[in-house]
């Protein structure tokens, strides 16, 4: 079971923004694999596990869910494997507390591990992208299929990615084709060796022997795509729809990164959404009320219920229509229900007639309650 958020971070879980910011500067210090007293491999696990805790707390809609769900509230937030370096959003708060000592490539052993392993000389995959989509209650109920357009950035296909003329490079010689650099820098640890990318190479370890003129020598560009997106009936707000591989491509013939889908649910003013059950009103009489009767329900899926109601119903008393609610997203063929509260409406202008009535009812129900005092303080006390 993952640790506590808060108890990772040493605050409250009153803690404002400002306390759980100071209490991560605090442990980022103390962490960071270049300047802990820890084990490599301890540091590092630890210096993600306090950068993860600020992740979400830091953020108010991230820490509500947390508050609310636990970890399961936040892991729709971060890829299927749980946070990564990739979740992070926070990196200039890192470069506020280490950019004096360690310039630039505060990252170089955190963000993809040590020695360079992830600069762009090695195969590593390319970006992911997100697209948010808003859907309207019946949506949730029936699923969708929609199509839409992305922006995404794929390998040049005259020279594979490489920025070269006809794919041909040379080893870069400011860097020797490691693709980055290394420094040595007096800090108030003591010396610190940092590696950053080649500025020549940008990391790739190679340069074109001649720029290629279809791209201008980036390797890549941008292009829309239209992609097809299969909603599946009772997905939630917020709800993460990956589509593998439509992400931008990949570096050195690396894997591209994913599309994510986030889901947006429209505001209804016939229906309340709780989780697989809505809610909705009914407009009945006064008749009904005392009498008994039956009162129509418009659904979700466009269809009219009866739902009987008894004599003496109140005002704003609650009936349930079974699996008339919406769908699970696991199990598309289970259903929530429908809860209906009773109203009526009063009507602000009336015939003469009906105020002749009115005032006839108002006076039978003025004596019929009269009767009723009398017969419980005869019953009472003898009056």
């Amino acid at each position: 079971m993952p640790r506590d958020y808060y108890e990772i971070l040493g605050v409250s879980k009153t803690a404002s923004s400002s306390e759980i910011k100071s209490a991560y500067r605090k442990l980022a210090r103390q962490y960071h694999p270049d300047v802990s007293k820890e084990s490599k491999d301890v540091a590092e696990e630890k210096f993600k596990e306090i950068s993860e805790a600020y992740e979400v707390l830091s953020d108010p809609s991230k820490r509500e869910l947390y508050d609310q769900y636990g970890h399961a509230g936040v892991n729709q937030q971060f890829g299927g494997g749980g946070f990564s370096w990739s979740d992070f959003t926070h990196t200039d708060d890192l470069r506020d507390i280490f950019g004096d000592f360690f310039g630039d490539d505060i990252f170089g052993s955190i963000f993809g591990g040590r020695d360079g392993k992830q600069f762009r000389n090695s195969s590593r995959a390319g970006e992911s992208l997100r697209y948010d989509v808003d859907l309207t209650i019946v949506d949730v109920l029936r699923g969708k299929q929609i199509e839409i357009s992305v922006s995404r950035v794929i390998n040049c296909s005259g020279c594979g990615g490489t920025g070269a003329k006809d794919g041909k490079t040379d080893t870069c010689g400011q860097c020797n084709g490691r693709g980055q650099i290394q420094q040595v820098r007096r800090t108030p640890f003591g010396q610190m060796s940092s590696i950053s990318e080649c500025p020549v190479c940008n990391g790739t370890g190679k340069v074109a022997k001649e720029k290629c003129k279809k791209c201008g020598g980036q390797g890549r560009s941008e292009k829309g795509s239209k992609v097809s997106i299969n909603i599946p009936p009772g997905v939630d707000e917020g709800s993460r729809i990956r589509v593998s591989g439509q992400g931008n491509a990949g570096y050195n013939g690396g894997p591209p990164g994913d599309l994510y889908v986030v889901v947006h649910i429209k505001e209804d003013s016939r229906f309340e959404r709780d989780g697989v059950d809505l809610w909705t009103s009914a407009v009945t009489t006064y008749p009904k009320l005392v009498l008994g009767g039956e009162v129509p329900v418009v659904t979700v899926d466009g269809e009219t219920a009866v739902l009987k109601i008894p004599a003496g119903t109140q005002v704003g008393s609650v009936h349930r229509i079974p699996k008339k609610g919406l769908p699970k997203i696991n199990s598309p063929k289970t259903r929530g229900d429908l809860f209906v509260r009773i109203r009526i409406d009063v009507p602000i202008r009336v015939s003469e007639m009906e105020k002749e009535l009115l005032k006839k009812l108002d006076n039978e129900c003025s004596s019929a309650t009269e009767g009723r005092w009398k017969d419980t303080l005869r019953k009472k006390f003898g009056i």
